[in-house]
């Protein structure tokens, strides 16, 4: 090992980054913060009502005094103003820690389809690369995740196979070039252009060519 090779700079995660299905996060998270602010709403007004009830029955005993009574009116709403912004200042911390919690949680569901989705673009477009990347530790959906790499694996194997075949086809044949019709010529040309395809499609050499070159 290189001692004098400099260590990789860590890799920092933008805001960005917990937000590759926009559409599918904002739409979940905002159900819970709207449901989180019905209730709190409503529990607020509750206890908002309960100390405005309060300091009516407290004010009305304070009556025989009137200067008592102006004194506590005043006390009663200054506690009142202090109830309401401390109920706005939770429903203000909850909002906005329901909405950190909730990307982050649906984060955790939409990295895994957001992998699976550029693969289905990739085969798609003829491109079956080496087996997808495992999800990190934590993410959901490792079940079916974990299916689907079987699935990209076992059809990938299927077209290495299909180049094999196709490459000895086109070495039996081409052994044999005396007495050949044009329709064989043209299904000859036809199989050369399938298995480029598929060799295409592999993203790298077949595993018979890989072994075949390392061990000339």
């Amino acid at each position: 090992m290189n001692t004098g090779e400099t260590a990789r700079p860590a890799y920092k995660r933008k805001v960005k980054n917990y937000l590759l299905d926009v559409g599918l996060q904002l739409r979940y998270t905002a159900t819970i913060v709207v449901i989180a602010v019905v209730l709190t709403a409503i529990l607020g007004h509750r206890i908002y009502q309960a100390t405005q009830d309060t300091s009516k029955v407290i004010l009305w005993t304070g009556l025989v005094d009137p200067a008592t009574a102006q004194e506590l009116q005043s006390q009663f709403a200054q506690s009142d103003r202090t109830v309401m912004l401390g109920i706005i200042g939770f429903a203000i911390i909850l909002v906005l820690s329901i909405s950190g919690v909730g990307i982050l949680l649906t984060h955790k569901v939409a990295g895994p389809l957001y992998k699976i989705s550029s693969f289905f673009g990739r085969i798609r477009d003829n491109r079956l690369g080496p087996a997808p990347a495992k999800l990190r530790k934590g993410d959901e959906l490792q079940d079916f995740y974990l299916s689907f790499r079987e699935m990209h694996q076992a059809v990938r194997g299927r077209v290495e196979d299909d180049v094999r075949v196709l490459e000895g086809a086109l070495v039996a044949i081409e052994a044999t070039p005396e007495g050949r019709s044009p329709s064989i010529q043209k299904a000859l040309d036809d199989l050369r252009q399938l298995r480029k395809h598929k060799e295409d499609s592999l993203e790298a050499p077949p595993i018979d060519r890989m072994t075949t070159s390392s061990g000339s």
